[in-house]
C-alpha cells in the first residue's frame, strides 16, 4: 500500500483526487482551468492555465436530443452566471472523431477569495450505449415481426401477379411482342419472390447449427441480400476460388458478418466506387503471428472498397463496441464489434487495412474444417 507520510498537503490532496473514479476540474472566474485531476486530463486533455474557450475549440458537445450546444450556452458558463445547472448527460465528440457520453455537474463556489466552478464528470458511455442498444434491439424485434408479416403479404401479391401472367401467356391471340414482355415480367417476379423468401429466412429466429459450409455460397447469399441497396455508381467485382475447402460454421451468422461489411463499404462510397469480394485457400504462413497455431489451412475472405478510408489514428478502434464515425442516429457502432465476435466464435480472426482516401479492406481468416478420420478396414 502506498504511504502518504512525508507528503505536503497539496501533494497529498492531488494524490487522493487523482485516484477517484470521476473527472474533477476547478475553473476560476477568469474562465481558466486552475486544477484538474488525472481523470480529467485523460478525459479532456485540459491542462492548468488553459482557458475554457481554448479548450472548447477542440471538442463538440450535443445534448441528449442530439442538438449541438453552442459555446456561449455551455453549462459551465451558465453556472458562472449564477444559473442553477442540474446534472445532465451530454455527448462529447473528441478531436479524433470518437465520442463519449458524459454525466456532468457544475457547482459554483466562493472559498478563501477564490471564485469559480467545480466541475464533476463521469464517463457513462458504456452504460448509455448499452441502454440505447437494448432500446434499438426491442424496436428492431418489433420491426422484424412487422417486416416478416409484410413480406408474407407481398409474397402473396407476387403469387397473384405470377399466376395471372402465366394464364395470360396461355391465351390465344396474344401478340408476340406482348408475350415477350409478359415472359420478362414473369422472370422478374420470380426473382422478386426469391428475394422475399431470402428476407423472410433472414428475419426468422437465428439458426444455431454448425455444419460444413462453403464460403462462396455465403458470399453470394450476402451479396443477394444487400444488392437492392447498391447504387448505380457502385461496381461489384467477385473473385471466388473454385478450390475452397469447407469451414465448420453457422451459415446465417457468417452471412450477417458479410452483410455488415458490405453495408459499411457502401457507406464509405457515397459517390460510387468498386466493391470487391474475394475468397481463396491460404496456408498458415499467410496468417499473422500466433493466430495460426494448430491450423494448417485457412479460407480467406476479403471485402474491399475504394471509399474514403479510415484515418490511421482511428484504425485500432474500429472493432470497439459503440465506436462509430457516422453522425448521431446513423449507426450504433456495433456492426464491426459483432462481426469480430462472430468470427472469433468460429475460431477465426478479422483484420483491417485502410488508406485514407483510397479505400479499406477487411480480411477474414477461417480455419478449414477437419476431415473426419477414416477407420481402417
Amino acid at each position: 500500500m502506498p504511504s502518504f507520510l512525508g507528503l505536503q498537503p497539496k501533494t497529498l490532496l492531488q494524490s487522493v483526487l487523482d485516484n477517484v473514479g470521476v473527472a474533477l476540474a476547478v475553473i476560476d472566474r477568469e474562465r481558466r482551468f486552475v486544477f484538474t485531476n488525472r481523470a480529467a486530463l485523460d478525459m479532456f486533455g485540459a491542462t492548468a492555465n488553459l482557458s475554457v474557450a481554448e479548450w472548447r475549440r477542440n471538442y463538440k458537445f450535443h445534448d441528449i436530443q442530439g442538438r449541438e450546444i453552442p459555446a456561449g450556452e455551455a453549462p459551465i458558463l451558465r453556472a458562472f452566471a449564477g444559473e442553477e445547472v442540474e446534472p445532465h448527460e451530454v455527448r462529447m465528440t473528441l478531436p479524433d472523431g470518437r465520442f463519449k457520453w458524459l454525466h456532468v455537474a457544475g457547482h459554483p463556489f466562493s472559498v478563501l477569495g477564490l471564485t469559480g466552478v467545480l466541475v464533476i464528470v463521469t464517463d457513462e458511455t458504456q452504460q448509455i450505449e448499452l441502454r440505447r442498444a437494448m432500446e434499438r434491439a426491442q424496436r428492431f424485434e418489433a420491426i422484424g415481426v412487422l417486416a416478416g408479416g409484410l413480406a408474407h403479404d407481398f409474397n402473396n401479391i407476387l403469387s397473384v401477379l405470377s399466376g395471372n401472367i402465366a394464364l395470360a401467356l396461355t391465351d390465344e391471340g396474344v401478340r408476340e411482342i406482348t408475350r415477350v414482355r409478359l415472359h420478362e415480367m414473369a422472370v422478374a417476379l420470380k426473382a422478386g419472390a426469391a428475394l422475399i423468401a431470402r428476407l423472410m429466412e433472414y428475419s426468422r429466429a437465428e439458426d444455431t447449427q454448425i455444419r460444413p459450409v462453403q464460403m462462396n455460397e455465403v458470399v453470394n447469399a450476402a451479396l443477394e441480400l444487400a444488392r437492392p441497396l447498391f447504387k448505380g455508381q457502385v461496381r461489384v467485382k467477385t473473385e471466388l476460388s473454385d478450390d475452397l475447402s469447407d469451414v465448420q460454421a453457422n451459415f446465417s451468422r457468417l452471412e450477417q458478418v458479410l452483410v455488415n461489411l458490405i453495408l459499411n463499404a457502401l457507406d464509405a462510397m457515397p459517390e460510387g466506387g468498386e466493391l470487391t469480394l474475394c475468397t481463396e485457400l491460404v496456408s498458415r504462413d499467410a496468417v499473422n503471428g500466433r493466430k495460426n497455431e494448430g491450423k494448417d489451412q485457412f479460407v480467406l475472405i476479403t471485402v474491399a472498397d475504394t471509399g474514403i478510408g479510415i484515418p490511421e489514428k482511428l484504425r485500432l478502434s474500429v472493432f470497439d463496441p459503440f465506436f462509430t464515425t457516422k453522425p448521431g442516429g446513423k449507426g450504433a457502432g456495433l456492426g464491426l464489434s459483432s462481426a469480430q465476435a462472430i468470427v472469433r466464435q468460429h475460431n477465426g480472426h478479422i483484420e483491417v487495412q485502410s488508406t485514407l482516401g483510397a479505400g479499406t479492406k477487411f480480411s477474414i481468416y477461417l480455419p478449414v474444417a477437419e476431415k473426419p478420420a477414416t477407420s481402417p478396414e
